[in-house]
C-alpha cells in the first residue's frame, strides 16, 4: 500500500522588486498532519522516519 502525508503550514516568499527576482523562500510546517492512502481515503497515521521539507532556493539570474 501506498501512504500520502499531507502537513498543513505556510511558505513566506521574498521578492526584489528593484531587481524583479525572487530572493528566499521559507515553508513552516503547522502541527496539522493527515494520512491518505492512494485512493485519497484517510487512514491513520503510520511509524515512519523523518523526511525534511527541503525547498531549494532562487537562484541568481544573471541574464539581466
Amino acid at each position: 500500500m501506498k501512504a500520502r502525508k499531507i502537513t498543513s503550514g505556510f511558505v513566506f516568499q521574498e521578492y526584489c522588486t528593484e531587481s524583479r527576482q525572487w530572493i528566499s523562500q521559507e515553508f513552516v510546517a503547522g502541527d496539522d498532519v493527515q494520512w491518505e492512502d492512494e485512493n485519497g481515503e484517510y487512514i491513520d497515521s503510520l511509524q515512519t522516519s523523518y523526511l525534511p521539507f527541503v525547498m531549494i532556493q532562487p537562484q541568481e539570474n544573471d541574464d539581466e
